[in-house]
């Protein structure tokens, strides 16, 4: 069973928002030079029911870690463009901005 959000264990998130918000806090875009795993910065955007939001979090990285793009398939195309196309196949739902902090950590360990 899958739900909307492309979620495997067929529990999908209760608001969507805050999942977006777990993702980019998670994988701390916007605040570190480098991807990181912050299991607390999830926690604090939710006193209760965090542990739950963590595992779809984890759940969410640990999918689109699966990406596989080879190098030669991006030709000029933007590699963050590419990545979210791909993920939205694997995970439906994600907003914009949760896409874009996925794709620069898939492109950090990708590639560097």
């Amino acid at each position: 069973m899958t739900s909307e959000k492309g979620d495997p264990s067929g529990e999908a998130p209760s608001d969507p928002a805050m999942v977006d918000q777990a993702v980019i806090a998670y994988v701390g875009y916007g605040r570190s030079r480098t991807p990181a795993a912050d299991a607390d910065a999830v926690l604090r955007l939710a006193p209760t029911g965090g542990s739950d939001l963590l595992a779809t979090v984890t759940r969410i990285v640990r999918a689109s870690d699966g990406v596989r793009i080879r190098r030669e398939e991006f030709g000029n195309e933007d590699k963050s463009i590419r990545f979210s196309q791909e993920f939205e196949r694997i995970w439906p739902g994600l907003g914009a901005e949760a896409l874009r902090a996925l794709s620069w950590r898939w492109a950090y360990n990708e590639f560097f």
